[in-house]
């Protein structure tokens, strides 16, 4: 696809001074696209903007996502540089970490405004010019931790609701916009958990950008309301979905639901059909793309 598929098109990019979002940045800088970056500290977002010598073709605007004046500046300051915007990437975040009841409220407070609020602000934002418009494609950013992980529940907690975000924007969404999430991984980001041992196959943050830049290029105009998984295994890559939290069989019972019954339910079928608890220890099946797929896909 000649020139990522973005040439011309306009992209804020959240949380992109550094790690993850700065990859995201810098591929679809690549690819002929022009792009806002964003970072708390208005200097050092600065210096990065000419660090990547990209001229005319990047912007930057600084402050805190979980402010909804920030997310508004953030569209206003794309459509004054560049005449337009049509694509945006909710990539600011952070990750606390430790027992719930044991955290800071202003730390909880924090996650919840940046990864979640800052999410739906930062959205909002661009939904409203897209519906105008009616284009533009939306990049949410969640994780797989939304299944859960120890000692990171706050976290979690915020990634699962940017999912449910995705899909009822994905809904709402007029023809021509799509709103699609990824659960990314990548070595020496900025939420990764503190004294985490990275594996060799753990992918660098480049490696995640390009799909990214696929979501926001027509060649995923068929793609609507999901969130893309995109690992490091020891046979490489893995792409795949996070399907979405469907509803399991039920059973029903004309007399009601008594305790009693309750619980017999529970050890003759319910109990069996419990889905394991956590992302990280649930096996996962990996599937090595052929030759001949390799050959023509190149």
């Amino acid at each position: 696809m000649t020139g990522h598929g973005v040439g011309g098109r306009a992209v804020v990019v959240t949380g992109s001074g550094r790690g993850l979002g700065l990859s995201y940045a810098r591929h679809l800088l690549a690819g002929g696209a022009r792009v806002v970056l964003n970072d708390l500290d208005a200097e050092y977002v600065h210096a990065v903007a000419g660090e990547l010598d990209a001229g005319d073709a990047v912007a930057w605007c600084a402050g805190s996502v979980g402010d909804p004046r920030t997310a508004d500046a953030l569209v206003e300051t794309c459509l004054r540089r560049f005449g337009r915007i049509d694509g945006l990437v909710n990539n600011a975040g952070v990750r606390p970490e430790g027992l719930s009841w044991e955290e800071d409220p202003e730390t909880t407070r924090r996650a919840v405004e940046v990864n979640l609020l800052g999410t739906l602000y930062c959205g909002a934002a661009a939904l409203r010019v897209f519906q105008r418009q009616g284009s533009g494609s939306v990049v949410n950013v969640s994780s797989r931790a939304q299944t859960g992980v120890e000692q990171s529940a706050t976290y979690a907690a915020t990634k699962g609701a940017v999912a449910s975000l995705t899909y009822s924007w994905a809904l709402d969404a007029p023809p021509g916009v799509r709103v699609n999430a990824i659960a990314p991984q990548a070595r020496g980001t900025g939420t990764r958990r503190a004294g985490w041992v990275s594996r060799p196959e753990e992918p660098d943050p480049d490696d995640m950008a390009p799909l990214v830049t696929f979501l926001l290029s027509d060649a995923a105009r068929g793609v609507q309301g999901q969130v893309v998984r995109l690992i490091g295994t020891p046979d490489g890559l893995a792409l795949g979905l996070v399907h979405h939290p469907r509803g399991g069989r039920l059973l029903a019972d004309p007399r009601g639901w008594t305790v009693e019954r309750i619980a017999a339910a529970f050890d003759a079928e319910l109990g069996r059909e419990q889905d394991p608890v956590g992302a990280l220890p649930r096996p996962v099946a990996y599937l090595r793309l052929d030759e001949e797929f390799l050959r023509v896909h190149q």
